[in-house]
């Protein structure tokens, strides 16, 4: 080409340029609309989910994974809400094909593996890791339940994971077999003192406990407890030089005599007595109503107690179709606008660590869990935890604020730089927070709240450079992810 020809070829090029340069801008706009539009349907969907089948919805399916297990991902809550009730039913109790996996990033704390035999907390971390990652939630919720119900506390960790392997093992099917196990678990005799327990010098910890506490609540006498207590025994511990212990069963130290118990009179043993009690009539409702309270904020009717009972009898004390029946009623999913059950701590951190897709990388969760009143393995009495609107205390509240904190910082939705540009508007930046810990439930209120907090949040900065202070914009980034993840409606599901 000439020198003249390339002179002509720059002069249209020049002459062009704006016409370029307007046609990307348009482009530009167009992708942006988009995306306003595309989150302003998702949180639209959010507000009015929509129905999957016979009126399933996510706003279901949040209230189930929240209840029997640690939240649901946005992709989740759409993915289940399309499949229906059914479906949803019976991957959430049944669990997926092959058993429980974890999966995701295992944990490290300062980039060391854990090591849950011998540095402090990390057995702590080991579990809620599980409960993070797990594929079958309902396992671990259940898990955390039976810790509660037999509570075991201060006992040396060997023990205490192997118990907690257990109760995982057990956690759904036969309460007989859970109770057999439990009985024979080297931390539950020790805590209890049954071990030691001998014809000569009979301990009524456990028998005591057994009736109160793990199967009748009453119907029971103080002789029942002395009776039980005389066939329990027979159990002694062996320490070893290294520290550890074992539990023999020695029948010279059983008392083999006559025993009268709840009614029936004869020769008695261990599992004699636990199978009095589980058929005792005041064992189903008992463990009926319990079940019933770790899931549903109020109260069961008669008719559903009476309902959920049979159910419970008709298949020889298993828990899984007692847990499903409790699942699918609709007192579960009543008023799914305004949550009524307060998230234990246990909860509150794996839902917080789950639902973001956040892991552990850090030891912070043992010492909030701790200062929050639920620390995993040291329930403060053999009676568990206190539950509901006994987690609220203002100490508890404030390591939930301090919590968020650490999520935003350590976790996924933590800010990155360049990604929250103070030219967004304040349903704008709302949106990209709200999407940024996992689309929560939050309420008109909360969500009016936070929209008027980032439409004044550069109101003290000049008009004149504020659009470029990008910095302040992830500054709000950070501080709207930190107020959905602690605010009032996060602390209920």
């Amino acid at each position: 080409m000439s020198a003249v020809g390339v002179a002509e070829a720059a002069q249209a090029v020049v002459a062009d340029e704006p016409v370029a340069e307007a046609a990307r801008r348009r482009r530009r706009a167009r992708r942006a609309a988009r995306r306003r539009h595309g989150r302003r349907q998702a949180h639209r969907r959010a507000r009015q989910p929509s129905a999957g089948s016979a009126g399933w919805t996510e706003a279901h399916v949040r209230r189930l994974f929240w209840r029997a297990g640690f939240g649901a991902t946005p992709v989740e809550a759409r993915r289940w809400a399309k499949r229906g009730k059914t479906a949803t039913l019976d991957f959430v109790v049944n669990g997926p094909p092959g058993g429980a996996q974890l999966r995701g990033l295992e944990p490290r704390v300062d980039g060391r593996t854990l090591d849950p035999l011998n540095e402090w907390g990390d057995n702590v971390l080991w579990w809620l890791d599980r409960m993070v990652r797990t594929t079958y939630p309902l396992q671990e919720k259940m898990t955390l339940f039976w810790h509660d119900h037999f509570a075991t506390s201060d006992q040396d960790t060997p023990m205490m994971l192997a118990q907690n392997r257990m109760l995982r093992r057990r956690a759904l099917g036969s309460f007989r077999d859970l109770l057999g196990d439990v009985t024979r678990d080297p931390a539950m005799q020790l805590f209890l003192s049954l071990a030691g327990s001998t014809k000569d010098a009979p301990n009524e910890n456990f028998a005591r406990e057994l009736m109160e506490l793990f199967t009748l609540g009453t119907g029971y006498s103080e002789r029942d407890v002395r009776e039980a207590a005389r066939a329990l025994t027979g159990f002694i511990a062996d320490w070893h030089d290294n520290g550890t212990v074992t539990i023999q069963y020695e029948a010279d130290e059983h008392d083999d005599g006559v025993k009268t118990l709840l009614g029936r009179r004869g020769p008695f043993g261990v599992d004699d007595v636990l199978d009095l009690v589980v058929a005792h009539p005041k064992h189903a409702p008992f463990l009926v109503e319990k079940l019933w309270s770790f899931f549903v904020a109020t109260p069961p009717s008669r008719e559903t107690v009476r309902a959920l009972v049979a159910t419970y009898r008709a298949n020889d004390l298993r828990i899984k179709p007692l847990v499903r029946a409790i699942l699918e009623h609709p007192q579960l999913y009543r008023k799914l606008d305004a949550p009524d059950l307060v998230k234990c701590p246990v909860v509150y951190v794996a839902g917080a660590l789950r639902t973001t897709g956040s892991h552990i990388v850090q030891g912070y969760p043992t010492w909030l869990l701790e200062t929050m009143g639920q620390y995993p393995f040291y329930p403060p009495s053999v009676a568990g935890w206190d539950w509901g609107p006994a987690w609220m205390s203002s100490n508890s509240m404030r390591q939930r604020f301090t919590l968020g904190n650490y999520v935003v910082n350590y976790g996924r939705p933590r800010v990155r730089r360049g990604s929250a540009p103070a030219t967004l508007t304040a349903q704008e930046a709302y949106e990209l927070a709200w999407r940024a810990v996992a689309e929560p439930q939050v309420s008109p209120a909360t969500r009016a709240a936070l929209v008027h907090l980032a439409a004044h949040f550069f109101d003290d900065l000049d008009p004149d450079w504020r659009d470029k202070a990008d910095w302040r914009g992830e500054a709000l980034q950070a501080t709207l992810r930190h107020l959905l993840l602690v605010c009032p409606d996060s602390q209920l599901h």
